[in-house]
């Protein structure tokens, strides 16, 4: 009885290691990174592979604008498993906004982190679509990702 409940727990805890995106998130999951909770990710602590992080807050939206088209493709046409590494991509890009947005204002900061939250946790339930788990399609979730970009857009002018 032991043995299935420590395998039950094993799986529990990979499902959601798998789920994550970003490479912070990624490499929290592998124990590389350790951080405060809530702490803004330092998106040089690891290894971008062959992506390079935006240097501004326009080029980080610009990016994420891309990544966005070619996942709301991907679940048009009912291939949401085409849109994993993309979705990927947008967690590195996500990484970096709040640096990258340059907030002075408490309310300001606290804007800005209300939006790169909302965007997590809508690429997040599609990355859970992608990966066979109970989710969410673009539809319901692209109305909430217009409305966290218009926010972060704002603050690009």
């Amino acid at each position: 009885m032991m043995k299935l409940k420590y395998a039950l727990m094993m799986v529990l805890g990979l499902s959601a290691s798998a789920s994550m995106i970003g490479c912070e998130a990624k490499e929290q999951a592998k124990g590389k990174v350790a951080g405060k909770a809530g702490a803004v990710p330092n998106v040089d602590d690891h290894d971008h592979g062959d992506h390079k992080p935006a240097t501004s807050l326009k080029e980080a939206l610009e990016t994420i604008e891309k990544y966005r088209a070619e996942i709301k493709e991907a679940f048009s046409k009912k291939q949401p498993e085409d849109a994993d590494d993309t979705i990927h991509e947008v967690g590195h890009s996500l990484e970096s906004l709040t640096n990258l947005a340059g907030a002075t204002t408490e309310e300001a900061k606290q804007s800005v982190k209300k939006a790169v939250d909302e965007l997590f946790a809508c690429f997040g339930a599609m990355d859970d679509t992608v990966h066979g788990k109970l989710g969410k399609s673009y539809d319901e979730v692209g109305d909430r990702i217009d409305a966290a970009l218009a926010v972060l857009k704002a603050m690009a002018k």
